[in-house]
């Protein structure tokens, strides 16, 4: 995992401009990026609800490393997960905060070091991969780090390591979410930050779903944060920029 600091100010200006470059940048390549804010579901092409949740733990340890793990939410029998040639019918998900809400608030107290870890499939910002129309969601697990309400997540269309990012005709729908946790094992609680976005698992800007005959495509993006500054009324902006693969088809349901 790469990670940034940037220390610019104010923020929101920095971010509205780091997202205007990439969207310039995918202008001037012919290609035509999007934000996760866009509003796509109930659209041509975009309607089906998902039923299931990618979630995304993410803390600062106490040594100064960055903590990720991978988990899985589905809407239905966790044990149809393993069978998915003919998965039951799961429920679908309402793109509600009253709905989503608690469902993550569960999944980020499973996800602490006092959790079970029952939904955990992975650890790092490396393999991340998703198979299915679903919900993505990224928390922090930090009081005093907030993912910015605006562009919290941010497509890249510019190379990495030589290998250029496809541009976001996927991603959309954003909600940022605050979620009320514990505050270690005593009674006092705080709300800390998360984004939910819904992956639509499309091959193109046209709405076309991934096939079997559809590579997997890889996405660049950026996750911008705003932390607090002890002692200032300032901020800092911390971007972490990891990558995920669309491999299609999507398996159901939906």
């Amino acid at each position: 995992m790469d990670e940034l600091l940037d220390f610019r100010t104010p923020i929101d200006e920095a971010i509205a401009d780091l997202a205007d470059q990439q969207r310039n940048l995918a202008a001037l390549s012919g290609l035509r990026d999007s934000s996760i804010d866009d509003p796509r579901l109930g659209t041509p092409g975009f309607y089906k609800i998902p039923c299931s949740i990618y979630f995304y733990y993410v803390r600062i340890n106490s040594n100064g490393r960055v903590f990720v793990t991978h988990h899985f939410y589905p809407g239905g029998d966790p044990n149809d997960e393993n069978n998915p040639l003919n998965p039951a019918d799961w429920p679908a998900i309402d793109r509600d905060p009253n709905r989503l809400t608690p469902i993550l608030e569960m999944l980020a107290q499973d996800a602490r070091p006092s959790g079970t870890n029952a939904y955990k499939i992975g650890s790092g910002f490396q393999n991340i991969e998703w198979r299915r129309k679903s919900y993505i969601a990224f928390f922090i697990d930090e009081a005093n780090w907030t993912l910015h309400p605006q562009d919290g997540v941010t497509f890249i269309t510019a190379p990495k390591d030589g290998v250029p990012g496809t541009p976001n005709h996927t991603f959309f729908d954003a909600l940022y979410l605050p979620l009320t946790m514990r505050i270690g094992r005593g009674p006092a609680m705080d709300q800390r930050s998360a984004v939910v976005f819904i992956n639509h698992m499309k091959a193109d800007d046209a709405g076309n779903d991934l096939t079997e005959h559809d590579p997997p495509q890889l996405f660049h993006f950026q996750m911008v944060f705003d932390v607090a500054i002890e002692g200032g009324a300032n901020q800092m902006t911390v971007i972490f920029d990891p990558d995920g693969n669309n491999m299609g088809p999507p398996i159901g349901p939906p």
